[in-house]
């Protein structure tokens, strides 16, 4: 008789053949049912094969349908070779330029006529028997400012007529009022996502068949097409999403701007898997006895035959539409938290789906690679990942003011390098841990502006309004805490910027709506920088800042002196354009009581065509102010002169206007602004009152006297102008502005107490109202060299006339020879 743990061997022996008995039954049911799928996918054939079997191995074999999938590698590719050859060749031409104009400055130096006496009295051509003015022989050539390269007119034809088409936005469509307009991306992006909807749906569905007789045949052509291309989209899709990708360093292409590409291709990437999907379903139904044919490869039990495939779609399908505008602004802070991991998932199921057919798994891999790749650029982009940098695994410490109109300025020392116009995203854990938000670099990297912090660092200077959410966030924080508190800073960048070097171009035009200014400021230090060092073509920067209010003017009131002061003579004109006049909450600042609505619409008229043409023909005194520059260059060395004129100059309004609100003084004040009474409505008052009391209770011919006392050299105007005999002087009048201010106002206002549009000396001149950008760019067309570039950052409306009218401009490069390019950068400011 065994004893007891012999029993147990045996019967563990026992236990063991029949688990390797079922293990090998699971192993031949899994292996005859991967046998019955690889025999639908690719049936072999014979002596007494149906035809319609031989047609599915010899017409459109599965295969040869791997070659469906390079449709999308021919379409993308050359796209990409186009876009990085042609922005090699803008900076080859760029580079070329400004280093042959380095060497016409360093030329010139050499044999410049010195600026004073004493100086290289003899020069080494002191002795030379060549007349100046010779009478025979060519005239001397001008000095070299590009090259052959760049001057092809052909070539910049070609540019020009492209830009022609592309620079034009489409138009928003306003489906209903109230409703959030239809916006349209750019032309270019929309020509691109149209081609290759249009190459897959004329892959899949014209060559032929797109079904077999029978489904036992095999998977339909249509499927096997609209799958192998669904996939080959994938690289694509992951390399035009990542911060920090291969498609930018070929194509200069920041990644703000190749997301749009990314989202329409995952879009196509879901019509094509749908369509790849449908027949599936479809065409056991269409067959008389397929769906029988077709179960009986899948008779397995728990074995569903579309399980990988709804498996790889739901994702899909959540990715696209929780990525769609309205969703993404609603809950932008769950879209990014969700998006990556859901496509990680996304990816594994497509590699399960596709199990290595054809070649999918190729463009799986690649996919893959590019993500892993991406991923591991993007350490270099951060602050904190760098072992030899003090930031490593602490990030850089920030300090956070609070500007007029309640702007928000971070300053980060941080041992970064970025250039001008590049933006970062910005961490700070100590107001939010997971919230991660772009912001536009408003500082320049140089070593002209050093960092208090230590040696190898450099103030970032990040500019911006409170908004909601984190921006909101930063706001109360530094009420809460005050100006000595300091953060922790996590910087991901610098991203985006401009890729061609505006050093390079004869006139450049900078636009900015309001905050727009912060990719702005940095640019224009940057350009007059290398003004003054010889480095740069540029002849003449223009600037237009439009802003609402004149407090904004001191977020860069120091960046605008030094561009004041320290610009080459005459090389920069600024012109700034206060949009609107805002009621303060706590009532300190009121509108002037001019009507909403004049009482005669003649006498309206009249007065506002009467200020409009003073307006337009006196001379600004805001502009007449000169910078140091030229008031040391008038003295000539007269220090008491010198003295004098600088006093003078402080007197003189200035030109970037400091708004202050004055509280009201109801026991007097140095203005002698008496205390406010009831019985008298001219008087400055905290409270409004409605349009119907003002319309009653506002004499307008005090308005204009009080405008005229104000300027005496409108008096020769006064003809134009029928008024009543009232001519007492307005008391307690505040030079404010109405929230809502009619036309009338603003030419009323913008005559008496702000400048006129023209513009005297160094061309600054401050405006009260909208400026009108397409007759600007075109009145400043007339007077552009051979290259112009025109930067713009600001609204979207701001951005759509300024690329209409720079469109329209590319007529005079292929119209004449004077002119090789007309370049155009318009920067998102609400990224």
């Amino acid at each position: 008789m065994p004893t007891l743990p012999d029993a147990l061997v045996q019967r563990a022996g026992v236990a063991l053949e029949h688990f390797e008995t079922v293990i090998s039954l699971a192993e031949r049911e899994v292996a005859g049912s991967l046998s019955s799928l690889v025999r639908r996918i690719n049936i072999p054939t014979n002596s007494t094969s149906p035809p319609g079997l031989i047609e599915a191995n010899t017409r459109d074999p599965w295969n040869k349908s791997g070659k469906y999938a390079l449709a999308y590698v021919y379409y993308c590719i050359p796209l990409l070779v186009i876009a990085g050859l042609l922005r090699y060749y803008h900076l080859f031409n760029d580079k070329i330029r400004t280093a042959l104009h380095q060497e016409e400055v360093l030329k010139n130096a050499k044999i410049a006529s010195p600026d004073s006496d004493y100086e290289m009295s003899v020069l080494y051509t002191d002795k030379s028997t060549v007349k100046f003015f010779p009478r025979d022989g060519p005239l001397p050539t001008p000095p070299k400012s590009q090259s052959s390269v760049s001057s092809l007119g052909p070539i910049n034809k070609t540019v020009a007529l492209f830009r022609f088409i592309f620079y034009r936005p489409i138009r928003e469509i306003q489906i209903r009022k109230g409703w959030r307009p239809l916006v349209f991306p750019s032309l270019a992006v929309c020509i691109i996502v149209l081609g290759a909807l249009a190459l897959g749906i004329c892959y899949t569905f014209i060559p032929q068949p797109l079904f077999w007789k029978s489904i036992a045949f095999g998977s339909p052509p249509l499927v096997v097409r609209s799958g192998m291309l669904a996939v080959a989209l994938m690289p694509w899709i992951v390399a035009l999403s990542m911060k920090a990708n291969i498609i930018t360093m070929i194509t200069g292409i920041g990644h703000e701007r190749l997301n749009v590409l990314h989202r329409w291709a995952a879009y196509l990437c879901l019509i094509l898997s749908i369509i790849h999907t449908v027949p599936f379903y479809v065409t056991p139904i269409w067959d008389k006895g397929a769906r029988r044919v077709f179960e009986s490869f899948f008779a397995q039990e728990g074995f569903y035959a579309y399980g990988t495939g709804i498996a790889a779609l739901v994702p899909l399908c959540f990715l696209c539409v929780h990525s769609l505008e309205p969703l993404r602004h609603w809950m932008y802070e769950l879209f990014v938290s969700l998006h990556v991991p859901v496509a990680i998932v996304f990816l594994g199921m497509v590699f399960w789906h596709c199990h290595n057919y054809l070649t999918s798994w190729n463009y799986l891999f690649a996919t893959l690679g590019i993500w892993l790749l991406s991923y591991f650029m993007r350490l270099f982009y951060l602050n904190w990942a760098n072992p030899f940098k003090m930031a490593w695994l602490i990030g850089d410490e920030a300090a956070v003011t609070i500007m007029p109109e309640n702007a928000i300025k971070i300053t980060i020392p941080t041992q970064m390098k970025w250039r001008p116009g590049q933006y970062v995203y910005l961490r700070m854990p100590g107001i939010s841990v997971f919230e991660n938000h772009p912001f536009t670099i408003a500082s320049l990297c140089d070593d002209d502006f050093p960092s208090e912090y230590g040696e190898g660092y450099r103030d970032m200077v990040l500019v911006f309004r409170p908004f909601g959410g984190f921006t909101n966030k930063v706001l109360r924080s530094a009420l809460e805490h005050g100006p000595w508190h300091t953060y922790r800073a996590f910087i991901d960048g610098p991203y985006g910027g401009m890729q061609r070097r505006l050093e390079a171009f004869d006139d450049v035009v900078l636009i900015a709506g309001g905050s727009g200014i912060t990719a702005i400021v940095s640019q224009l230090l940057s350009l007059i920088k290398k003004m003054r060092d010889g480095k740069a073509v540029t002849r003449k920067i223009h600037v237009i800042w439009a802003l609402k209010r004149p407090d904004t003017l001191d977020w860069f009131k120091e960046e605008l002196r030094i561009c004041r002061e320290f610009a080459p003579p005459e090389a920069v004109d600024c012109q700034f354009y206060i949009t609107t006049a805002k009621r303060n909450a706590t009532g300190t600042l009121v509108s002037a009581k001019t009507p909403t609505r004049p009482v005669s619409l003649y006498f309206h008229d009249k007065v506002n065509d009467a200020f409009q043409n003073i307006a337009d023909h006196r001379v600004s005194g805001v502009s007449s102010k000169r910078h140091s520059a030229l008031i040391r260059d008038e003295a000539q060395g007269d220090l008491e002169k010198e003295k004098e004129l600088r006093a003078e100059n402080e007197d003189n309004i200035t030109a970037l206007p400091q708004a202050r609100l004055v509280p009201v003084n109801r026991s007097g004040s140095h203005l002698n602004v008496p205390s406010y009474n009831l019985s008298n409505p001219d008087l400055i008052a905290p409270v409004s009152q409605s349009n119907a009391t003002r319309r009653q209770d506002r004499n307008l011919s005090l308005d204009i006297s009080t405008a005229l006392t104000a300027n005496p050299d409108a008096s020769v105007y006064q003809h134009n102008v029928t008024s009543p005999s009232a001519t007492q002087p307005v008391q307690g009048f505040d030079f404010g502005f109405p929230s809502t201010p009619t036309e009338f106002q603003k030419n009323l206002m913008r005559f008496a107490f702000l400048p006129a549009a023209v513009k005297k000396k160094d061309g600054w001149s401050t405006e009260y109202g909208r400026p009108d950008l397409k007759f600007l760019l075109r009145e400043m067309g007339r007077g552009f060299g051979r290259r112009t570039c025109v930067f713009v950052c600001g609204p979207a409306g701001m951005r759509t006339a300024v690329s209409e009218t720079v469109a329209d401009m590319q007529r005079s490069v292929w119209s004449g020879d004077s002119r090789d390019e007309i370049f155009l950068h318009a920067e998102n400011y609400a990224l």
